[in-house]
């Protein structure tokens, strides 16, 4: 999965099939979403598939002809989190801590904020110790 900043109608799209029960073709989400043109979609659809965001599910008839079913190849939370590695990449200087108490912060239920805190303790913890032991790993192998 590449990297790049994506447009809103990009986003639109993608949500569209997040949304989608089964994948969809161009024309059904033409139809789903009027306010999208087909040349809209076919090029946004382009854009995705090249950057690995959605992938080709099947081919299917749409009337006569046979038409690409597309289909997301990225979760949403995946994709928002390649957004974000993206941006962080950009402003190098920013507070990993800072960022997650932010967010933490904009949460406004209590109970889902406390079991998302416990969920990042737990996965903290376990990457400290994966690091520790890279670390003892690398040093003995130096001696």
């Amino acid at each position: 999965m590449r990297s790049k900043k994506f447009t809103g109608r990009d986003i639109d799209i993608m949500q569209i099939l997040w949304d989608a029960p089964d994948s969809m073709t161009a024309l059904e989400i033409v139809n789903q979403h009027p306010d999208l043109t087909m040349n809209t979609v076919q090029a946004v659809l382009r854009k995705l598939l090249k950057h690995e965001l959605v992938k080709i599910n099947r081919i299917v008839y749409s009337g006569t002809v046979l038409s690409r079913s597309f289909a997301p190849a990225v979760s949403s939370e995946e994709f928002v989190i390649l957004q974000m590695k993206e941006n962080v990449k950009e402003i190098e200087i920013i507070n990993k801590a800072a960022l997650i108490a932010a967010l933490f912060k904009e949460e406004s239920d209590t109970q889902k904020a406390i079991t998302e805190m416990e969920e990042m303790v737990a996965y903290l913890e376990d990457y400290k110790e994966t690091l520790t032991s890279k670390k003892e790993v690398n040093k003995k192998k130096r001696t």
